[in-house]
């Protein structure tokens, strides 16, 4: 066999070899599917007819549901802004990648111990901590787990109770003529 027909053999054996390498490649690695994160509670907005948020510094607000809609009953009394409201009411369905076991974190440091904010859906309590340096991710404790979720809920419960209060009709009409 000459030199020629030899280099042709050897190049036709690699490129098979590069074939079936390329073939067993992406067989194997199909999609890699990230294991199935569960919700933070295993609750939906329509079990919660309760809401209170016990806030550090400022006066606890107390929602609860009624026949009308959702109303806010500690701090001020009036119909709930039920816009301000569902981001609340979805929490417990937030999927958030990130937990550790309490038993081995300083929750002081992370301002859980006591928290900045306790969230009581029904009976199950959410304490909220400070933020993650890094990504801005807030530090959530239920039970005997502390999560790292989107920053989304505290600066919604920390703010002025009166923004919870839904606008009657005659403030809107009142704000409008004002325009």
């Amino acid at each position: 066999m000459s030199a020629l027909a030899w280099r042709q053999w050897l190049n036709i054996g690699l490129l098979g070899l590069a074939g079936g390498l390329l073939l067993m490649v992406l067989l194997d690695s199909g999609p890699q599917l990230p294991p199935e994160v569960s919700a933070l509670l295993n609750l939906t907005p329509t079990q919660i007819n309760r809401i209170v948020a016990v806030r550090l510094n400022q006066e606890p607000l107390v929602f609860e549901r009624r026949a009308d809609g959702w109303w806010m009953i500690a701090r001020m009394a009036g119909l709930a802004n039920p816009v301000l409201l569902d981001p609340i009411l979805r929490l417990p369905g937030a999927r958030c990648p990130l937990s550790y076991s309490a038993d081995g974190i300083d929750l002081a440091a992370l301002q859980l111990d006591p928290p900045q904010l306790r969230l009581w859906l029904e009976d199950r309590e959410i304490r909220f901590g400070t933020t993650a340096p890094t990504d801005g991710q807030r530090y959530l404790q239920i039970g005997r787990v502390v999560y790292l979720c989107p920053d989304a809920i505290y600066p919604l419960l920390t703010s002025a109770a009166e923004s919870f209060i839904a606008p009657s009709i005659e403030t809107l009409l009142k704000t409008g003529r004002q325009r």
